[in-house]
């Protein structure tokens, strides 16, 4: 009995372990990850371009934008599909490529704001000695009686 349950827990995880395993013909996690940004980020700027200028057709203009990004990437536009399809058919897997993507730009937009809030450093200014101060004072006075 004991042999039987750690034979049938055994073989659950061997099932289990390679079940969200990228397979080599799909485009692998991190540059998945890249590759979903650019394809948003590219949607996006077709929508605001299409919400601009009237004469843009916002699908037309999406397609060619993403074709560009295929290009970049150097991956054909059936390798993308099909990757995605397998992404989304594994939502664990997908749920870390999203979930890394946010926190990647959340640090990037706090970088920002950091950077955009920053206190201007000062130049610490030449302190004067007080005696020198009252020199200056003195000749300035001198100079303005002898005129």
């Amino acid at each position: 009995m004991k042999n039987i349950f750690l034979l049938i827990v055994l073989s659950f995880f061997i099932s289990c372990s390679g079940k969200n395993k990228v397979p080599p013909e799909i485009i692998q996690p991190n540059k998945m990850k890249k590759l979903l940004w650019d394809v948003i980020q590219a949607q996006a700027l077709a929508t605001e371009t299409a919400r601009k200028d009237s004469t843009v057709n916002e699908v037309a203009e999406n397609k060619v934008l993403t074709q560009k990004i295929f290009d970049i990437y150097k991956i054909r536009s059936k390798d993308f599909d099909q990757s995605y399809n397998w992404y989304t058919s594994h939502p664990d897997v997908m749920r870390i490529i999203v979930d890394s993507l946010n926190a990647e730009k959340q640090r990037e937009s706090q970088l920002e704001q950091q950077e955009k809030y920053k206190p201007i450093k000062s130049t610490p200014l030449k302190k004067i000695d007080s005696v020198k101060k009252i020199n200056a004072i003195r000749k300035l006075h001198s100079l303005k009686l002898t005129q």
